[in-house]
């Protein structure tokens, strides 16, 4: 009884031996193939050449980062050498002029005199770490000839070119 059903039906002649399995030889796995290359490399190797372009583009990008910032310093001590002392903000003025810059509505502290010349162009504002200074409209061309983006745009706010396709109704202005 220990033999089973198919050896018991071989010994009667009613089943046919069963063939033997060939052997195969065993494979190697397939190397991954580089995109674009018409070698072969092994996985370990694209994830180190992997490794090694993230590292290089991660350097790159440290590289440029402190070329900026460089950059910006630079620009900056040179709009701080041209404002020293040219600056005619007021301690004690208790008067606030906003305006648009950079996506954000800013403030600015000026006197009355100073408002009034400030919204007839005949003083400009300078944006230079973090403080928002009073300068003659002649220096406030030459810090915009240095860099635009520390001299904000008085000009335009709440006209009808920002209103585009919902301009305020008549009834709500006043």
């Amino acid at each position: 009884m220990s033999e089973s059903l198919q050896d018991q039906l071989m010994a009667l002649g009613l089943a046919k031996d069963r063939p033997k399995k060939k052997s195969r030889p065993k494979r190697r796995p397939k190397k991954q193939r580089a995109a674009g290359s018409g070698q072969d490399i092994s996985l370990d190797a694209a994830y180190r050449a992997r490794e090694q372009s993230e590292k290089a583009s991660q350097e790159r990008a440290k590289a440029e980062k402190r070329a900026l910032d460089l950059e910006r310093r630079r620009i900056n001590k040179e709009i701080e050498a041209l404002l020293d002392g040219q600056a005619q903000n007021v301690d004690g003025a208790d008067l606030k002029r906003n305006f648009l810059f950079k996506g954000r509505i800013r403030t600015v502290r000026v006197t009355p005199e100073q408002l009034a010349a400030v919204n007839d162009g005949s003083l400009g504002v300078v944006f230079l770490r973090g403080n928002y200074l009073l300068v003659d409209p002649q220096l406030r061309d030459q810090i915009a000839a240095l860099s635009a983006d520390h001299v904000p745009d008085l000009s335009g706010v709440g006209s009808a070119e920002e209103e585009g396709d919902h301009p305020v109704p008549d009834d709500l202005v006043w």
